[in-house]
């Protein structure tokens, strides 16, 4: 006994050690095998933290495992993680995994898994990664290739999965997290029953930037009856509930060499009106618990025949009613009544252009003002024909006190009745003579406020008449705090712009007496931009592309931070992501201006400005503390009293916060004054303290007309002539993007204060009048640097040096003449007391008055 026993127990270790020694002794043929697996069929990066094998476990199959398991994307989409599964485990028939032809699997098990899924602008997915192509599977199995795999599945189980879903091409985004699923059955029997256990914590979907589906819940629970052999399945007994709505599904699903064949019905097994409200995202309805609701719901979905493809669909048909559907909310005063909708989708089968979407009634009323609409879509795809329209009022007061509107003030009457007749080739082809789409929408008495806009908003009318080509506004008066807008005109091609993204063209005439800009730009409150400041500035102000207008524009005043514009008017055109200005005249800072231009955003990254200025007698001083572009470049300004006058044109990309990028700045043109008083600059601090001369620090500029260029946010200024501290001087130079100078003033200084400059060149300068010297002016704009030309002043005092030897020169030649004249007359003297001369001289007289008396 004690020798079996003995036996017995070495026989079991030695298994036990095989067990332990197998999985060893194996693993790098299988990981090899899997590895080249996975290498032929997918083009992305395959990487895991830990391969494993066990015996044990899963003891007589072969257990495989992966821990960290990711696939990481290549171009497009190089580098984003594809899909991380935390543990993957599979089942495996042992002996299939000896031989290595096939591998039978029998369980697996995805713990933990994220899975990203993306399709980019360009319609490119990134789970598009096997380069194989159906064509050429269909050849390897026409080859008579086996699968590396085969299966024979008792149990996939699915444990605490992620899953987002993003199209850049229709601006969709789901998600769903705590995904748990769990099947079982024995698919390598001839006919089972599968029993699926599944539940997802939390499911969105978002579109256009709307939550249809927020944090939605669901659970399925069914036992589907499966012919493996001829691959027919039957929902036998199942649970379904989406967000509350509990549903049931019956009928059959057979998979076929080409597509399937169905026959199934979807029903919701609560048929009280309730349960429909479970489905409305959290955005549209809150306190869904406290509801009070009645009325009837018929829910319900059916699917028969075979699917292929979207050219070779089943029958299918969707069918959703509420009939005397009420909802109040417990603590408002009013409720919804006599909700009725009758909703109808079906398709016969084939093609998707079959498809009748009619929304028969959709109706409430409030207050007892009812409102309601329906809407009949045919050939969906080929050419959408419609025919639907609303009509109603609504006391927005009342809707209120029906919904819970929290921290809003609304009221006012929508009074709506409108028709729509026609299809999507008459708005594309633009025969509106063809279409019906007439009627009224008026809005009277409105008025609105709120925590974001406690200034109100307040329309006492506004009337739009629809017709096929046009809506026409004939009126709209609209309040905003101080700011008051009036515009009539007319909107075209609104179809196309609503139907198919088309251009909206519009001819409109506004007017206001009053607009508050600083008020308006504050709506969002002081500490939302402090936020907005921390975190990142205001973003550029783009121009939609599909806006055509055409307007004519007449404000009496209007207030833009410390400016006053008043009687602005002229045209305004709105077209191709630009703004054109047409004509702008305006009065402003004691003077007028008039603009024309255009503010672009055709490329996005980089719009710009283009304008033409025209400035006629303005405030200096008002204008550099009323835009940020003067006081950059002339901050001298600020310290300046007079009105100047200006043409100029200037070009500028336009940064974050809608304010112009000087490195950018290019332009130039023209300034003049007739006079300018400047007191106080720093320029004149430092030439009173060079030339010791208290005059200096009041400059009074006349007469003056200056040239200016400005290239990439640097100023250069030509040659001007200005009559400055009761002296004429000619100004030229520039300054630099960094605020660098680099100036010269040429003008007459007097003597003594030159008089230290002269002395340091070992000179000096008698009174006399002024000497023309230049004066440098360096530095920075807020740290100038003056300088004295010394080539100027040593040239004077040589002048002087010369003077004063001319001078010496001209009186001794002076007196040296004075002996020689004296001398020369003693000879005349002699000479004409000489008789002979004397005669001789009388002689030659004689003959020129006979010569000139002739």
């Amino acid at each position: 006994m004690k020798r079996f026993l003995k036996i017995f127990l070495f026989t079991i270790a030695g298994i036990f050690l095989l067990l332990l020694i197998l999985p060893f002794a194996f693993r790098g043929k299988i990981e090899t095998k899997v590895k080249e697996v996975i290498n032929q069929k997918i083009s992305a990066t395959v990487a895991w933290d830990k391969f494993s094998l066990s015996l044990i476990r899963n003891f007589p199959n072969l257990g495989i495992g992966l821990e960290g398991l990711s696939i990481v994307n290549k171009a497009p989409f190089e580098g984003d993680t594809l899909m991380y599964v935390g543990k993957f485990a599979v089942s495996a028939d042992l002996m299939s995994a000896l031989k290595g032809d096939a591998i039978d699997i029998r369980s697996i098990l995805i713990d933990n898994p994220q899975v990203n899924l993306k399709t980019n602008s360009d319609s490119i997915s990134n789970w598009d990664i096997f380069p194989i192509s159906d064509e050429e599977e269909e050849a390897e199995e026409e080859d008579g290739e086996v699968s590396s795999f085969g299966v024979q599945l008792q149990s996939f189980e699915i444990r605490n999965a992620a899953l987002s879903y993003s199209d850049s091409t229709m601006n969709f985004e789901t998600a769903l997290r705590g995904f748990n699923a769990l099947m079982k059955g024995d698919l390598s029997a001839s006919y089972t029953t599968i029993a699926i256990n599944s539940n997802i914590e939390a499911l969105n979907l978002k579109m256009d930037g709307i939550k249809y589906v927020d944090e939605a819940a669901i659970a399925i629970r069914a036992n589907v009856g499966a012919d493996l052999d001829s691959m027919i399945f039957r929902f036998e007994d199942n649970e379904f509930n989406l967000g509350g709505v509990p549903l049931s599904m019956e009928g059959m699903l057979a998979m076929l060499e080409e597509g399937m064949d169905m026959d199934l019905k979807l029903a919701a097994t609560d048929t009280e009106f309730k349960a429909l409200l479970a489905l409305v995202p959290d955005e549209f309805i809150e306190g869904f618990e406290g509801l009070k609701t009645s009325g009837s719901l018929a829910l319900q979905a059916t699917a028969k025949g075979v699917f292929v493809d979207s050219d070779n669909l089943p029958a299918f048909n969707l069918l959703l009613q509420v009939k005397d559907g009420f909802v109040q909310y417990p603590d408002l005063p009013k409720s919804i009544n006599a909700i009725q909708v009758d909703v109808l989708v079906d398709n016969p089968g084939g093609k998707l252009d079959n498809t009748l979407a009619d929304i028969k009634d959709f109706s409430f009323s409030i207050d007892g003002n009812p409102f309601g609409g329906k809407l009949k879509v045919t050939t969906p795809v080929s050419n959408a024909t419609f025919d639907g329209g609303v009509k109603g009022i609504i006391n927005l007061a009342s809707l209120t006190e029906a919904l819970p509107i929290d921290s809003i003030f609304l009221k006012g009457i929508v009074n709506a009745d409108l028709t729509l007749l026609g299809d999507y080739n008459m708005i594309e082809q633009e025969k509106y003579e063809d279409l019906k789409a007439n009627g009224l929408l008026s809005l009277s008495d409105f008025e609105y406020r709120s925590l974001d806009l406690p200034i109100g908003v307040i329309i006492p009318s506004a009337v739009m008449d629809f017709s096929p080509r046009y809506v026409e506004l004939s009126s709209f008066i609209c309040q905003v705090g101080e700011s008051d807008f009036s515009f009539t005109g007319r909107l075209e091609n609104y179809l196309a712009y609503v139907l198919q993204d088309g251009t909206l063209k519009g001819k409109l005439q506004h007017a206001s007496k009053y607009i508050n800009a600083n008020e308006l730009m504050a709506l969002s409150g002081e500490e939302e931009e402090a936020a907005e400041e921390k975190s990142e500035p205001l973003g550029k102000v783009l121009v939609p592309d599909n806006i055509d207008f055409d307007m004519t524009t007449k404000i009496d005043r209007l207030q833009y931070d410390k400016l006053t514009l008043e009687n602005t008017k002229g045209g305004l055109a709105i077209k191709d992501s630009r703004v054109l200005l047409n004509g702008i005249n305006t009065n402003l800072l004691n003077g007028s201006m008039a603009l024309n231009g255009e503010y672009n955003t055709q490329d996005t990254l980089k719009p710009f400005v283009d304008f033409d200025l025209a400035i006629n007698t303005i405030d200096i001083n008002m204008a550099a503390n009323s835009f940020s572009m003067i006081d950059s470049l002339l901050p001298i300004a600020k310290k300046a009293n007079g009105r100047v006058s200006s043409s100029f044109n200037f070009s500028s990309l336009i940064g974050d916060g809608f304010s112009p990028v000087i490195s950018s700045l290019n332009g130039g043109g023209l300034l003049k004054s007739d006079e300018i008083t400047v007191s106080g600059a720093k320029v004149q601090t430092a030439l009173v303290s060079m030339l010791k001369d208290d005059k200096y620090s009041v400059a009074r500029a006349r007469d003056f007309l200056v040239n200016f260029t400005l290239e990439n946010g640097n100023l250069f200024v030509k040659p001007f002539d200005v009559n400055v501290f009761d002296k004429k001087a000619n100004i030229s130079g520039k300054q630099g993007l960094d605020k660098s100078m680099d100036y010269l003033i040429k003008m007459p200084v007097s003597r003594s204060e030159l008089g230290s400059v002269a002395g340091f060149l070992g000179g000096t300068l008698p009174e006399g009048e002024d000497i023309m010297v230049g004066i440098k002016i360096t530095g920075t704009l807020t740290d100038p640097k003056l300088g004295i030309s010394t080539q100027d002043v040593s040239s004077a005092v040589k002048d002087e040096v010369k003077k004063a030897a001319t001078e010496a020169a001209n009186k001794v030649v002076e007196k040296a003449s004075e002996e020689l004249v004296k001398e020369a007359e003693k000879v005349v003297d002699d000479l004409l007391k000489d008789e002979e001369t004397k005669e001789k001289l009388e002689d030659a007289g004689k003959k020129l008055k006979d010569l000139f008396g002739r």
